[in-house]
């Protein structure tokens, strides 16, 4: 089990940049000692897998788009791929606002809302969970192998 340390969003922690940037809640991982090929044949689950697709793929997103991303670009990479915000009983993910809630609350992502001269923006953010030393260079190595491969944009 690994402690990881709770952050605020960016737009909070630079307007308190006196104060750290920790909250006061604790969050923790479990994290595998088993060897990849132990770990594949016996704790991966199949019937999940569709779930750890669906995170890799929004992780990359918001890491691609620098670690933060306004939640209307999210939604609109997220429609490119037929996955919609109204979408409620989508075939293999459910309520796609769900799953990615499920993120926010698993602390892979962080949901921060900016009052600017437009009105409010909500936008998402990488979290702790993702910015874990191990998780985050996988991540990095995995959107790098893709990047390179496809040359991959974000324009939307």
């Amino acid at each position: 089990m690994r402690e990881l340390q709770r952050i605020l969003p960016s737009s909070k922690s630079n307007a308190r940049s006196s104060q750290p940037n920790v909250g006061d809640s604790k969050s923790y991982i479990l994290v595998s000692k088993l060897a990849h090929e132990v770990y594949e044949k016996y704790v991966v689950d199949v019937n999940s897998a569709h779930l750890s697709g669906f995170t890799f793929v929004i992780i990359s997103i918001v890491y691609l788009a620098g670690g933060k991303i306004e939640e209307e670009l999210l939604w609109s990479q997220m429609r490119r791929m037929g996955l919609s915000e109204d979408k409620v009983n989508h075939l293999v993910l459910g309520n796609i606002k769900q799953s990615l809630e499920l993120l926010v609350q698993q602390r892979y992502l962080q949901k921060d809302k900016v009052n600017g001269p437009e009105g409010n923006t909500m936008y998402y953010e990488l979290a702790e969970r993702t910015l874990d030393g191990p998780i985050n260079d996988k991540i990095k190595e995995y959107v790098a192998q893709i990047v390179k491969k496809d040359n991959i944009s974000l324009a939307a």
